[in-house]
């Protein structure tokens, strides 16, 4: 039986369920290349109907073989409009072949891909987010359900907020705070917007920079200044005052207006500690929440899903404290991941009876990789990006040998990108779509994050390490981590040999690559490790800032051509990096648009004319060519610039969704 799922608010995405278990997922954003896949609206059934192709596609099927259709949405009001929600697809979804899930459903499927992928018989599962279903009025926060095969989930308890408003929007320029702040997901979003950390362009926080800057930081108050969990619930009275203390908000006629730190400005001890309070009031709170929903349960395995279960912080605290018997993160635990709660939801309680499809045994069910993306790496789609692209890479046709050139790249202190067959499922970079580099050269972490990922120097990395040595280095409370979705310590005598890796406090977010994962990625961690005596890599996600993780072989060579990546190997092809000062750079601004605020940039702006090489104008510029290539780069990405007779993948008209219209904007 086959069940396609659709989540058709932010995050849109599609995933296709076979007798209860997802075999092919893929966010919109992933194909159009802009973050949280937004397109115009006239263009969004059109786009759905690409993805659909994509998904099926890549199984070989088409819409003919799919059994039925089910939808989800943040946006669904009732269950009229659950039961409408395919409107939306058009003909793509027969009338017949719809199913709906019972309203509310946004926490429902949530909590459905958690469970039916943890190979757990029976758990609770807590859903944590900012922005849940419209329910009587009010939106959810944070809910928690009973889960076991043989009965449909049993709802524990569900907490809201009102429909009518979220947190940071903005009017007339300032941006608003609604007067009772509520959740814990709109808190430390509220807090993440008043650190400065937004997605470019958009109003959605980054709450990743969040979780990555409290390290740096101490507590402000030993008492909770946002989130008080001293009671039977928690409670948030006093944290937009304790915001105006702080100088992050302030009161004003028409209600309470947060404060920001403005982009570029500098970050003080105020913000770290800051970020260093919220993070640790949320896991407290997360702690409160969990062990609450267990003993409503009366299990003793839990489930997590929910944006905010990407704290991976927060994850590890929770395994560590929390005296259950399993715990499991759904990998996709943001709403891109609801396509395959929908239909997993489907299959075991609405298509079928529950108990009529339980398995024997449920460990059989437990996910153990998310590759679920199309496949990417066939020869003409290779070939042909390299004739787009103007490359002549090296074929190896012995994969040994192209897992030996890319160890031996990686020993000598170089950055590749590392593109395989099927992209993963969700927001983590697992051995499909990496840049890999390092872990112990020193130096590695500050030139990724300046120079490939052109991101702050504060934010950590991540480790990719063979799941067996593991524990020689880490100590970590889970059996394994295969989804990078727990941090955990460094053991103190071998930091400095993975210094590139640990993180201020001592950690690492940790992805555990099992010898059952035989492949392309596991061989390159074991010939590294033959090389250097480290069995692990530095894995960060294939993708520059503010741009979502690559999916085809173009988007690889648009950022091998887009940062300083020193090469990349695509299947088994390998590339080596353009020489940038002898490219030549074209303009993409208009008359009347807003240039760019440092001096250099300007200058090297002025002197673009679709003739001049980097070279020259680093010349007539007066600049260090190094500084100017790194520059010309990041002026790239931003879309000041692009190459002259390559590819443009940047100049897309994007579109906020609903949520969101009204809030931040961004030049450029």
């Amino acid at each position: 039986m086959r069940i396609v799922g659709v989540n058709l608010s932010h995050d849109s995405s599609m995933s296709l369920v076979e007798d209860g278990r997802i075999v092919a997922a893929l966010a919109l954003e992933r194909i159009t290349q802009q973050k949280r896949g937004t397109v115009p609206w006239h263009e969004y059934t059109l786009a759905m109907t690409r993805l659909a192709v994509e998904v099926l596609g890549g199984q070989g099927l088409t819409i003919d073989d799919v059994d039925y259709w089910i939808g989800t949405s943040t946006e669904s009001g009732d269950q009229n409009e659950e039961e409408r929600l395919l409107d939306i697809l058009g003909v793509l979804a027969p009338a017949g072949k719809r199913l709906a899930l019972p309203h509310p459903a946004h926490h429902l499927a949530h909590a459905g891909a958690a469970f039916y992928t943890s190979g757990l018989p029976d758990a609770a599962a807590v859903v944590v987010d900012t922005y849940g279903s419209i329910f009587r009025g009010h939106r959810e926060r944070e809910t928690a359900f009973e889960f076991s095969f043989g009965s449909r989930p049993k709802e524990l308890f569900r907490m809201t907020r009102a429909s009518t408003r979220i947190a940071g929007t903005v009017h007339d320029g300032a941006v608003h705070l609604p007067e009772n702040i509520g959740g814990l997901g709109e808190l430390y979003r509220v807090v993440t917007l008043a650190l400065g950390f937004r997605e470019s362009g958009t109003a959605y926080d980054d709450a990743g920079k969040t979780m990555g800057l409290a390290p740096y930081g101490k507590r402000l108050s030993a008492e909770p200044l946002f989130i008080d969990v001293s009671g039977d619930e928690m409670r948030f009275d006093n944290a937009t005052q304790s915001l105006v203390d702080l100088g992050f908000a302030k009161y004003a006629q028409t209600g309470a207006q947060l404060l920001p730190r403005k982009r570029g400005e500098a970050m003080t001890q105020l913000h770290k500690d800051l970020a260093y309070q919220i993070q640790s009031e949320f896991e407290d709170a997360m702690l409160f929440l969990t062990n609450k929903s267990l003993a409503m349960s009366g299990s003793r395995n839990l489930v997590l899903s929910g944006g905010c279960f990407l704290n991976s912080t927060t994850n590890a605290r929770l395994a560590r404290e929390l005296d259950i018997d399993g715990i499991s993160v759904f990998p996709a635990a943001t709403d891109d991941g609801n396509a395959a709660g929908a239909a997993l939801y489907a299959y075991y309680n609405i298509v079928n009876e529950p108990g009529t499809v339980a398995p024997a045994d449920p460990r059989s069910l437990r996910m153990t990789d998310v590759y679920l993306g199309p496949p990417r790496v066939a020869k003409e789609q290779i070939e042909q990006a390299s004739k787009t692209w103007s490359c002549d890479p090296v074929y190896h046709a012995d994969e040994a040998d192209m897992v030996q050139a890319a160890a031996e790249a990686i020993e000598r202190g170089e950055i590749i990108g590392w593109f395989q067959d099927r992209a993963e499922y969700g927001p983590r970079a697992l051995g499909s779509r990496s840049i890999l580099c390092h872990p112990g050269l020193p130096g590695m972490k500050d030139r990724l994050n300046a120079r490939v990922k052109f991101r702050e120097a504060f934010r950590p990395f991540a480790a990719s390490v063979l799941a067996e040595r593991a524990v020689d280095y880490f100590e970590i409370p889970v059996e394994d981590s295969p989804f990078m979705l727990f941090v955990c310590p460094v053991l103190p005598e071998k930091r400095e040999s993975i210094e590139e890796i640990t993180h201020v406090d001592g950690t690492c977010r940790i992805q555990t690559v099992a010898a059952e994962q035989d492949g392309k990625f596991r061989r390159l961690i074991e010939r590294f490790d033959e090389l250097t005596g480290v069995p692990m890599i530095l894995n960060t996600s294939f993708n520059l800032r503010t741009r979502p993780i690559v999916e085809t072989p173009g988007d690889a060579l648009n950022c091998l051509f887009g940062s300083r990546l020193d090469r990349l190997f695509i299947g088994q092809y390998e590339f080596t990096a353009p020489n940038f000062a002898d490219m030549v750079p074209t303009s993409l601004t208009a008359d009347g648009d807003k240039g760019p605020a440092d001096p250099r940039e300007a200058a090297i702006l002025g002197l673009v004319d679709g003739s001049r090489s980097v070279r020259r104008i680093a010349e007539e510029a007066g600049l260090d060519v190094e500084v100017t290539i790194n520059l010309v780069l990041d002026m790239r990405r931003r879309e000041f610039l692009d190459w002259a007779n390559l590819p443009n993948r940047y100049r897309e008209l994007t579109i906020p969704t609903p949520q969101y219209q009204q809030n931040f904007s961004e030049s450029r």
